[in-house]
């Protein structure tokens, strides 16, 4: 089944990722999905609208190609690209997550997508002058090895994380809500030096999604899903960033956190309690720059790891 037939599907009320990545699964073509009886279908199209979904697949299906198809031309004259689950370009961690997306929203060197030396520098907008230079020094150093600096564009440690990476014309990636509508606004400039920069912004989104919480919570599993390792430096114990922690421990990535214990933190300043919380319990090593080393080496090895089943020929830009 084509891009263009899948990106119908999408079009419809109550046809969501899952069922789509049923269909997909199924190897099935689109006159097939069509012709099948309710019963048939109802074995790919899950969920409470699935009654409704069905009718619409069965009586009006070629009204929604005519939306896909119109919708993917206008995506491309607005030089965003649309990757599908089944697309060569699309990556390979994604295909591990629990809940991939079955569509990218992409702009920028679509070759990041498949880079697989990527690392996430994440944390709170409101950082300490310390947080924004760990998380400026730490990008710099990895995109000056060769490392991709994914990030979520916000305010405070993304910003200095992308920051980085672009003060040394390094690898950046900025997982968001919106590729066209950027968010916070005062990073559209942001947005604009990391394609300049030859970098890239993704998301799972549809331009012009309405923009919810549950949006941003869903964009940090990205964040870590893309990534071998992340580094959250700054955040308290119920910041967003602990989102990303938490998917980054169900994807299996390795985190690293700074060593507060040796940054002069004032006694009032919470955005460090996460911190201390993960390194307490043990679920993010701590770090300091003499540690750099070390880290790339265990970074190889999860690399290895999460890639063992790639065949070799079809590995790009690894170690």
């Amino acid at each position: 089944m084509n891009k263009s037939n899948i990106y119908a599907l999408k079009q419809i009320k109550g046809v969501g990722d899952k069922s789509i990545l049923n269909v997909i699964s199924s190897s099935i073509q689109i006159h097939d999905l069509i012709s099948m009886d309710k019963k048939s279908l109802g074995q790919l199209i899950k969920g409470s609208r699935k009654v409704d979904a069905i009718n619409e697949i069965h009586e009006n299906f070629p009204y929604y190609q005519d939306i896909a198809e119109q919708k993917l031309m206008d995506f491309e004259s607005n030089e965003i690209n649309v990757i599908s689950y089944m697309d060569e370009k699309y990556p390979y961690l994604y295909k591990k997550l629990k809940k991939p997306p079955v569509f990218l929203y992409v702009k920028g060197n679509l070759s990041l997508l498949k880079y697989q030396k990527s690392i996430a520098v994440v944390g709170t907008r409101d950082c300490s002058i310390h947080g924004e230079k760990i998380a400026r020094n730490t990008s710099k150093y990895f995109a000056e090895r060769d490392f991709n600096i994914v990030s979520g564009l916000a305010l405070g440690i993304d910003t200095a994380a992308h920051k980085g990476a672009i003060t040394v014309k390094g690898k950046t990636t900025a997982v968001v809500v919106d590729v066209e509508e950027i968010f916070p606004s005062k990073n559209k400039q942001l947005a604009e030096d990391i394609l300049a920069c030859n970098g890239i912004l993704i998301s799972e989104n549809e331009p012009g999604t309405f923009v919810n919480r549950g949006l941003f919570i869903s964009r940090d599993r990205l964040q870590s899903g893309l990534s071998l390792a992340v580094f959250p430096i700054e955040t308290d114990v119920k910041g967003g960033t602990m989102h990303t922690i938490g998917f980054a421990k169900e994807q299996n990535r390795l985190l690293y956190a700074p060593d507060v214990t040796q940054i002069p933190y004032g006694l009032n300043f919470n955005k460090i309690r996460g911190i201390k919380k993960i390194i307490d319990e043990g679920t993010a090593q701590p770090y300091t720059s003499e540690d750099y080393e070390k880290i790339i080496d265990n970074i190889e090895l999860k690399h290895k790891e999460l890639f063992n089943e790639i065949n070799k020929n079809e590995l790009t830009l690894g170690f």
